[in-house]
């Protein structure tokens, strides 16, 4: 079978998504070609995918420059299924895949928000994309949040379009290891200080503020405890976050460092890891830190609670400082009970979340809809 993927932004849950499902035993069988704009992680495909073949094109960066590409490749290669992850790559294989009558399937990892479709500019988009998602023989959700998010944004879409909803899923065995990074020694910190984990992007989605605030907050009232974040997050805003927290005299509590291949060591490395999102499609994050036996301390936000829901999650309301205040604080109080529950949950966590549960259902889905 031979299996065309086009991804416009190869990175981040995208990126580890294509890691995860594509180095299952039960994709080995496939020839599989990507297509990319010209992206560094070239080489990270080529090393992680265990396919039969294996090949990545790359194009041009803009948009017209992918989407002519992704034309001229599908017309050229005529592939049993084309695979396409997030909204924009979907849309540039819609036209192309309907004109050569090749099966279609859209893999959504996002969710749609109202202030996308404000404004006159904002309806006609809403109402074009509508259109164009109606086109793909499958839409893909990572999960049910992030169905029912399209669904509600799109009443009509499952009338034209079948939805697959399949959660994502990580590699469970890598992160079932008992290694553990010695952060507080190399941060020079002691054991009468709680360190807690950012591992998201400086992008409002993942609500930083929030995390900043409420350490803000607990370290100004002398409760008997202190509270210093490692900071593992990447890109957005970093340096503007940098700058406010030197200016408001907090950097001493915030450490940045680089980002790491050796995710399971850095999450067993702090006390909790803490997600303040504000949404999600279906985060791998919390997947790996509960697998890794780390405490995760998450708000409730779309995407997130479908993971959290039925685990030792310490859990807030999303975007209430409070909330995520009065969960560090029971953190503080019960850190032992904390870290205890987080320990025994891991192989369940591990069989709940495996990738090759993800996998097998998109094989399926191959198998069922590829034209030989």
């Amino acid at each position: 079978m031979d299996v065309l993927l086009i991804a416009m932004h190869p990175g981040g849950g995208i990126r580890t998504y294509l890691r995860y499902v594509f180095s299952t035993p039960v994709m080995g069988d496939l020839n599989v070609s990507l297509i990319t704009p010209a992206t560094q992680s070239g080489e990270f495909f080529k090393e992680h995918f265990r396919t039969a073949t294996f090949t990545h094109h790359e194009t041009g960066v803009s948009i017209r420059n992918f989407g002519t590409e992704v034309a001229k490749i599908i017309g050229r290669e005529r592939p049993s299924v084309i695979h396409s992850h997030g909204f924009t790559a979907g849309v540039m294989a819609a036209i192309p895949a309907r004109i050569f009558r090749i099966p279609h399937i859209l893999t959504s990892h996002d969710v749609f928000l109202p202030s996308q479709f404000t404004g006159l500019k904002g309806g006609v988009r809403k109402w074009a994309m509508g259109r164009l998602l109606g086109v793909p023989d499958v839409i893909n959700p990572v999960g049910k949040d992030a169905c029912k998010n399209l669904t509600d944004t799109y009443p009509t879409l499952s009338q034209r379009a079948h939805l697959r909803p399949i959660r994502n899923g990580i590699q469970s065995d890598y992160f079932l290891s008992d290694h553990r990074r010695p952060l507080r020694e190399e941060l020079g910190i002691g054991d009468d200080t709680i360190l807690l984990g950012f591992f998201g992007r400086f992008m409002g989605q993942k609500g930083f503020p929030m995390l900043r605030d409420a350490v803000e907050t607990l370290n100004s009232r002398n409760q008997g405890f202190r509270f210093e974040v490692a900071c593992f997050g990447w890109g957005g805003f970093i340096r503007e976050e940098q700058a406010l927290l030197r200016e408001r005299e907090l950097d001493q509590y915030f450490h940045f460092l680089p980002g790491t291949d050796d995710m399971n060591a850095a999450l067993r490395g702090v006390d909790a890891a803490v997600m303040p999102s504000r949404w999600e499609a279906c985060p791998l994050l919390p997947m790996e830190a509960l697998v890794s036996g780390t405490v995760v301390i998450s708000s409730d936000c779309v995407g997130m609670k479908e993971v959290t829901e039925d685990t030792p999650a310490l859990t807030f309301t999303s975007e209430d400082v409070t909330a995520l205040i009065e969960r560090l604080q029971y953190l503080a109080r019960h850190m032992k009970e904390c870290k205890d529950e987080a320990e025994s949950f891991r192989n369940q966590a591990a069989e709940r979340f495996d990738a090759s549960v993800t996998a097998a259902a998109v094989r399926e889905l191959y198998n069922r809809m590829a034209r030989y």
